[in-house]
């Protein structure tokens, strides 16, 4: 059955929501500026960035059966979080709840109790239960399967002056026991304890493909939270 969604990890029918039509799979569009120069045919166009897209409105067409579900409906659709559809399992999209929805016309008797619940998702699909990869070899290649560039969530454990290298990336580091380095987040930490002075250079990425991960220095074990993405 393709009618339903999940919002933080819970799925609609537990609510008596059904899914009428699932939102289209959608690519994001790039994030571009076009000039028109005088005298050229066509525009010019300007790119923000490498894999920069912007944000995509997903809707899901739902009905329900039972209008007494209303206010645990009302409490649980709001906010930010994440949200799986059904035509696109294995994965989510991180995403907010933008739309007011129309409850008033349920209460008023509307004999389809429609209504639509709008997501604005962030444009990235992340690929749902993926372990962490250990490493403790420096040299090793790891695979991203994703259309695009993941942004990793990197725990070197070790100890003094560290130099890691992922793909192209170099990130100098000062470790008295672990030190993790959130890419997302673009922070360096270890526990609750910012480690952003222990750090200089980049915030890895992971390219498309097989990326190389090597380090010099005293260290034990490197342990990688992948994050696969995808358009």
């Amino acid at each position: 059955m393709m009618d339903w969604f999940e919002w933080n990890g819970q799925r609609c029918t537990e609510y008596g929501i059904h899914v009428t039509e699932q939102p289209p799979l959608t690519i994001p569009s790039e994030r571009a500026t076009f000039t028109n120069v005088p005298g050229r045919s066509g525009s010019l166009t300007t790119l923000e960035g490498d894999d920069v897209y912007d944000d995509m409105l997903l809707t899901a067409s739902c009905f329900i059966a039972d209008p007494a579900r209303i206010p645990a409906i009302a409490a649980w659709l709001k906010g930010s979080g994440t949200v799986t559809f059904a035509n696109r399992q294995g994965g989510f999209y991180n995403a907010r709840i933008v739309n007011q929805i129309p409850f008033e016309k349920i209460l008023r008797g509307n004999p389809h109790r429609a209504f639509a619940v709008n997501f604005r998702c962030k444009p990235f699909w992340y690929t749902s239960g993926v372990q962490p990869i250990t490493l403790t070899t420096s040299g090793t290649f790891i695979t991203n399967p994703g259309s695009v560039f993941s942004e990793p969530v990197i725990t070197v454990y070790g100890s003094g002056e560290v130099m890691l290298m992922v793909g192209m990336t170099i990130t100098e580091l000062e470790i008295t026991d672990s030190i993790t380095l959130d890419t997302p987040l673009m922070e360096a930490y270890s526990g609750s304890t910012s480690m952003n002075s222990c750090m200089s250079g980049d915030f890895p990425t992971l390219l498309p493909g097989q990326n190389a991960v090597s380090w010099t220095g005293n260290v034990s074990n490197v342990v990688i939270q992948p994050n696969w993405r995808y358009l």
